[in-house]
């Protein structure tokens, strides 16, 4: 005869069976509004199809999520200045201005004079750092622009180019951290307590901004009658032609907006899911706790999606170690293969790894993935600081006819030639190709 339960027992084991069916529900829940969301996606995807055609430059060339691109951009963009019917215009004023309207900071606009506006790319500090951008005016003040749209910030990044910042003598400092979703600085970065606490000095000094609130107030500055000279197409007289203005501008527009995912796609698609949640989901969550256990359920759900990324790129990744085996170059002999698992661990700690490598006298042709948005790109890499020079002066013209879409870079102790990889289009093949021939070029002309 079976043993009856005791009275906790039965307690326990109700307990038990509850749970069991609460996480039922959940995963029932889960499995619905994971095949709305497809539904959602082939929907928005249907309605897209019926607008005009939504062409970004930046998408097209794969540089809409790339920040060193984008702060170019930006840097450029503010360094407009021209004059039309006897007025100067700048948009690096006009910055300022949106600055001080929407968060009060105190620029004195009526007596700032436009060409005395310094915009500077890549500010080095005494740390060896640098600052994306840096808008200074004589010593009355200057804005710390940091552009981060998936990198992580470095120890003490942002306080010391404060610090810098501050040893030049500016009046005033203001700091702006730029990001996709309005995202805070990392406390190692940036402690709260120097930019949220009353009487600190960053405090009312410090902005969040996503990049699609600089897509709306570029927006803003195109609907506003004293630029309608931005519409003016008169063929005849091409001096007042600004159509090439009008069209810059209409492309950072949906960039800006897009990498913050507020575009015409984005909202479209938000609007659906939230369609979705809010008939199998939103009724039943009535409680914090409720909320923080479908978050969680969520993010299980992404890190399983972020692994399948991984996965992809590690598939990539093979077919070209294949290629390279295929022609007999083999591993640890003339180049390094990351185990998968390494890899993911590697991607899943936010760090940089490099699945193959082939190393001529601490010169690499490597392969990388980018720990932020996990793209892959492949190039010349190095980390003694006087190769760079050498290698451009030297081999840039035999580099560039082995392979001359890459991008060169001029940041110390880090890459020289680089390729974004496209792989829904890039042929692993071709890649590891042009890998074999910057081997056997930098093996024979680096010694």
């Amino acid at each position: 005869m079976a043993k009856s339960l005791t009275k906790e027992e039965n307690i326990l084991l109700t307990l038990i069976n509850a749970f069991q069916n609460d996480e039922k529900e959940k995963l029932n829940h889960l499995v619905n509004i994971s095949k709305s969301l497809i539904e959602v996606r082939k929907k928005v995807k249907e309605e897209m199809e019926k607008l005009p055609p939504q062409f970004n430059v930046f998408n097209s060339i794969n540089l809409l999520n790339h920040e060193n691109y984008n702060s170019n951009l930006f840097a450029n963009f503010l360094e407009i200045k021209f004059k039309y019917n006897g007025n100067e215009i700048g948009f690096a004023k006009l910055f300022l201005k949106y600055l001080n309207e929407e968060f009060g900071w105190e620029f004195d606009l009526e007596n700032i004079k436009i060409e005395d506006i310094e915009i500077k790319r890549e500010l080095p500090t005494e740390e060896r750092k640098r600052i994306d951008i840096f808008i200074g005016y004589k010593e009355k003040f200057a804005v710390i622009i940091e552009n981060k749209i998936w990198a992580d910030d470095g120890y003490k990044q942002l306080e010391n180019y404060y610090n810098y910042v501050k040893s030049q003598k500016y009046d005033k400092i203001y700091m702006i951290y730029l990001t996709p979703y309005e995202r805070e600085p990392s406390e190692e970065s940036l402690s709260k307590e120097l930019y949220k606490e009353k009487g600190s000095k960053l405090y009312g000094k410090f902005a969040n901004i996503k990049h699609a609130e600089i897509g709306y107030w570029l927006e803003g500055i195109l609907k506003r009658q004293e630029f309608s000279f931005l519409n003016n197409n008169e063929e005849e007289n091409n001096k007042n032609d600004y159509k090439l203005l009008k069209s810059a501008l209409i492309q950072i527009i949906d960039n800006e907006k897009s990498i913050s995912g507020e575009n015409e796609e984005g909202d479209m698609t938000e609007a659906e899911i939230k369609k979705v949640l809010n008939e199998n989901l939103f009724k039943e969550i009535k409680t914090i706790e409720k909320a923080d256990e479908y978050i969680e359920m969520f993010d299980k759900v992404k890190n399983l999606l972020v692994k399948q990324k991984i996965q992809i790129l590690i598939e990539f990744t093979k077919k070209i170690a294949n290629y390279l085996k295929s022609k007999n170059y083999k591993e640890g002999e003339h180049y390094t293969l990351l185990k998968d698992k390494y890899i993911i661990k590697e991607m899943l700690n936010s760090n940089y790894p490099h699945p193959i490598e082939f190393n001529i006298n601490n010169i690499k042709v490597s392969l990388e993935y980018e720990r932020g948005d996990m793209s892959c790109y492949f190039g010349i890499y190095t980390e003694d600081k006087n190769m760079p020079i050498k290698i451009r002066k030297k081999l840039k013209t035999s580099i560039e006819n082995i392979f001359n879409d890459f991008d060169e870079y001029r940041e110390e102790g880090v890459w020289i030639f680089l390729y974004y990889i496209d792989i829904e289009k890039d042929k692993p093949q071709e890649i590891a190709e042009v890998m074999i021939k910057l081997y056997e070029l930098l093996k024979k002309e680096i010694k």
